[in-house]
């Protein structure tokens, strides 16, 4: 696009409204039924917003929370805020109270906008100095305004006094993003501007998306992964539809039928596994096409012009798709790294799925895979403004236009990430292939040292035990120990389903059953086949306990927080040795 060409989100906004007509623009879920913005009407109330705003005393310069599920009205507000020449600050919806009121603190915020009356009783006195716009509820408390009363607000002072865009400059603080805190306490990255569009700039000359793209938005705008995202679909006009639920998903995907998504791998594995269970309790004769089917897709190299290809297309595949709704063509994945062979399946069968990497740090894409460049495994090709070199010891290093202006109020920390040369050190083990794709192999973080003095790569050893149906998350246990110990995290959603037909059968109950106790053991003993001596898993224990990003255990891309897990389950680990 000719004028795809603003250099501030500011500016974004205005390319937006200037260059679009869309009814069905913004969608979110009322009743059960979604309900459409159009771009005039996201421009009216962003126009009006920002001026109530501003009205409400929010300055240039004024930290601004977000503290809400992700809808239009997430964007919206957060557009505005950047019309008022503010910096906001995203807060995961699900964040622990502890999490909170530390990035409340540590930010210096002034103002919040927050869709949930329960969670404000997270907030504690010490933070009682916030001001409020509310989304869904009202509290008549001097603190506390209404957004959709002060849209009534905004619009009268822009009947008054018109409108005037707020004009950024590139290097203003754009917006402050706390990473996840997997391990240890949240850093405030903060991003400038020229960091964010740059990106924009990027994945536009890569992808360059119609304007007829339906997306489907279901991971949180506080991450910077989806936000960027979503961003890039905002300055293309397309109609962006938002997930309600997590749990709505499978059924979200059949109503909207979306042409392009983003996803965690988490979301794959999980619709990888349900396929393969499914074919499982098919009669036998549908079950032998299915799963032969099913093997077929794994293979790489598949011939798709094949006679047998084309029959598994047309008789399983075709119904394999149907689980995203028919029309998939863009399956956008990042945030963890995602299994070659679930790649390997989904790009078979027809829907495919680009891999991708980064980090908050730089905004947040260092590679991605994109149409007539997808190498299944690989993270990509690094995007046209980034430049990336490899250590002697293998760390992937970044530098470029996307790259944070640093953590705040951590000037130490931030010297210690960027080298006096303008790189950033990403602590991942990488390598670039002959054809110029990035190869993530592991973090250094997580490559634990025995007390025998052998390296075992947690994180590849966790993806393989992970692959089993009763297994939801497992976290390899070796820094300074002996042997290598594992913690095994158990499917819920398995057991769900076998107690609606047995209502008295408890959790624990379920996973005591020797056929299920089999199966895991021998999955281990298979992965352990595949290990070298000092990475096989000696000892390891079932646990039926909650794991969750509310209690800070998973990571908003629902990666594990290994130090909380560690602190949390001490005395279980320590039983082990």
């Amino acid at each position: 696009m000719s004028n795809y060409n603003f250099k501030t989100y500011s500016e974004l906004f205005l390319h937006i409204t200037n260059n679009y007509s869309n009814e069905n623009f913004l969608n979110y879920l009322s009743n059960e039924q979604y309900t459409n913005i159009s771009i005039d009407d996201f421009k009216h109330k962003v126009i009006c917003l920002s001026l109530a705003l501003k009205d409400l005393g929010i300055q240039k310069g004024d930290k601004v929370g977000i503290f809400a599920n992700s809808s239009p009205f997430w964007l919206i507000f957060d557009f505005a805020i950047l019309q008022v020449g503010a910096i906001s600050v995203p807060i995961f919806a699900n964040i622990s109270s502890e999490n909170l009121n530390f990035e409340i603190k540590d930010s210096s915020m002034k103002f919040m906008f927050i869709d949930s009356e329960k969670r404000i009783n997270d907030i504690t006195k010490e933070n009682s100095h916030l001001i409020f716009i509310t989304h869904n509820f009202c509290i008549k408390e001097p603190n506390f305004h209404n957004f959709d009363e002060i849209l009534v607000i905004g619009k009268q002072i822009c009947d008054a006094s018109g409108f005037t865009p707020y004009e950024a400059k590139e290097d203003d603080v754009f917006s402050i993003i706390y990473t996840s805190g997997n391990t240890g306490t949240p850093k405030g990255v903060m991003l400038s501007h020229k960091n964010i569009v740059t990106q924009l700039h990027d994945i536009n000359k890569l992808i360059n998306l119609p304007k007829d793209e339906i997306s489907l938005s279901l991971l949180p705008l506080a991450h910077i992964f989806e936000r960027t995202v979503m961003s890039y679909y905002l300055s293309r006009g397309i109609s962006i539809y938002f997930v309600d639920d997590i749990q709505n998903v499978a059924k979200l995907m059949k109503i909207v039928k979306p042409t392009i998504m983003t996803a965690v791998p988490r979301l794959l594995e999980k619709i990888f596994y349900k396929i393969k269970t499914q074919i499982s309790e098919k009669p036998f004769i549908s079950k032998m096409i299915a799963s032969f089917a099913f093997s077929y897709a794994l293979k790489e190299n598949l011939n798709k012009n094949s006679i047998l290809f084309k029959i598994f297309d047309k008789i399983v595949y075709s119904k394999f798709r149907e689980i995203f709704g028919s029309r998939l063509e863009k399956l956008v994945s990042g945030g963890a790294p995602l299994s070659k062979e679930i790649a390997q399946f989904f790009v078979n069968i027809g829907v495919p799925v680009y891999q991708g990497y980064g980090l908050t740090e730089f905004s947040p894409v260092i590679s991605t895979n994109y149409p007539n460049a997808n190498k299944v495994g690989s993270c990509g090709k690094v995007i046209p403004s980034a430049k990336v070199k490899i250590t002697a010891n293998n760390e992937l290093l970044v530098s470029g236009d996307s790259l944070m202006i640093g953590y705040l109020n951590q000037e130490e920390l931030t010297a210690k990430t960027i080298d006096k040369d303008g790189w950033l050190h990403t602590g991942d083990v990488a390598f670039l292939d002959e054809d110029g794709y990035l190869f993530i192999k592991s973090r250094i973080k997580d490559i634990f040292k025995t007390s025998t003095g052998e390296y075992v790569n947690a994180v590849e050893i966790e993806q393989k035990i992970s692959t089993n149906k009763y297994i939801e998350f497992a976290v390899v246990i070796s820094q300074n120990r002996k042997y290598t110990s594992a913690l095994l995290f158990v499917d819920k959603e398995k057991y769900e389903n076998v107690k609606k037909l047995n209502k008295n059968l408890t959790i624990e109950e379920y996973y005591n059953k020797d056929d299920i106790l089999k199966n895991i053991s021998n999955h281990i003993n298979n992965v352990n086949s595949g290990l070298n001596k000092w990475e096989k898993i000696v000892k390891f224990k079932i646990l039926t306990n909650d794991i969750s990003i509310e209690t800070g255990e998973l990571t908003p891309s629902m990666k594990i927080s290994r130090s909380k897990i560690e602190e949390k389950y001490a005395n279980i680990i320590n039983s082990m040795y």
